[in-house]
C-alpha cells in the first residue's frame, strides 16, 4: 500500500520529487492571494514547501536581487512551513532571477511534490525511480498545438516509427542533462557577464533587455 499524500513530512522530503516554482508578479505585494494558496497546499498535504526565496527587480537594475521571506511581512507565514533539508544554492537563485523581467517580483519555491507519493513508491516497488522530469513553458505548449509549429531539425532517435516526426518540440533538456549539469549552457553566467558590461557602460539596460531574452530564448 502507498503512501497517501503529506505521509512522508515526517521522514523529510523525497528526493525524487523535488522541483522548483517561479511565480512573477508586477509588484511584491500581489504575492498574498499566492501565499494563501501555497499555505493551504502544504497544509493538505498536496505540496511540501522545502525552500523559498523573493526576487525582486527595480526598474532600473540588471540583476534581480534575493530577500528571506523571513523579512517581507506578507510572505512571512511562508517561512514558518518550510523545511529546508536541502537549499536553493547562491547559483540556482541566480539561475532563476535570468527571467525575472524589469520592475517586478518573483516568489521561487522548491516543492516537493507530495501528490506524486504513490507513483513514487510504485517506481520503487518495481524496482526503478523517477529519473527526470521538467514544467513545461507555456509558450512551448502553444506552439506545439499550433498548425504551423516548427518542429526540431534533428532526424536520429528511436521515434522513426511512432507518428511523432513534425510535432513542436516540448522538452527544453532531457534527464540526461539534468543528472549531468556540465552539458548545459550556464544562463547565470552569461548574464552575469552581461550585467557586468551595463556596470561599466559598454551596454544600456535596453541592449541588456534585448540580450536577456535572448539568453531566456536558448
Amino acid at each position: 500500500m502507498t503512501d497517501a499524500p503529506g505521509a512522508g513530512a515526517a521522514r523529510g522530503p523525497d528526493d525524487d520529487l523535488l522541483e522548483y516554482v517561479m511565480i512573477a508578479v508586477p509588484a511584491v505585494e500581489l504575492l498574498s492571494g499566492v501565499v494563501a494558496t501555497v499555505t493551504g497546499l502544504v497544509r493538505s498535504g498536496v505540496l511540501g514547501l522545502v525552500d523559498a526565496v523573493l526576487l525582486r527587480r527595480g526598474p532600473d537594475q540588471a540583476s534581480a536581487t534575493a530577500h528571506a521571506l523571513r523579512d517581507v511581512e506578507q510572505l512571512a507565514p511562508l517561512a514558518a512551513l518550510e523545511h529546508p533539508r536541502v537549499r536553493l544554492s547562491a547559483h540556482d537563485v541566480a539561475l532563476a532571477s535570468v527571467a525575472v523581467e524589469p520592475d517586478a517580483a518573483a516568489l521561487l519555491l522548491l516543492l516537493e511534490d507530495r501528490w506524486a507519493a504513490p507513483l513514487s513508491a510504485a517506481a520503487r516497488a518495481a524496482g526503478g525511480r523517477i529519473v527526470g522530469g521538467e514544467r513545461l513553458a507555456r509558450v512551448r505548449v502553444r506552439a506545439a498545438g499550433s498548425a504551423t509549429a516548427p518542429s526540431s531539425a534533428h532526424r536520429d532517435g528511436p521515434v522513426a516509427d511512432t507518428g511523432r516526426r513534425g510535432a513542436a518540440d516540448l522538452l527544453v533538456r532531457g534527464p540526461a542533462t539534468a543528472a549531468r549539469p556540465e552539458l548545459a549552457v550556464d544562463p547565470a553566467a552569461q548574464l552575469r557577464t552581461l550585467a557586468e558590461l551595463v556596470e561599466r557602460g559598454v551596454l544600456t539596460l535596453d541592449q541588456y533587455e534585448a540580450q536577456r531574452r535572448r539568453v531566456l530564448d536558448g
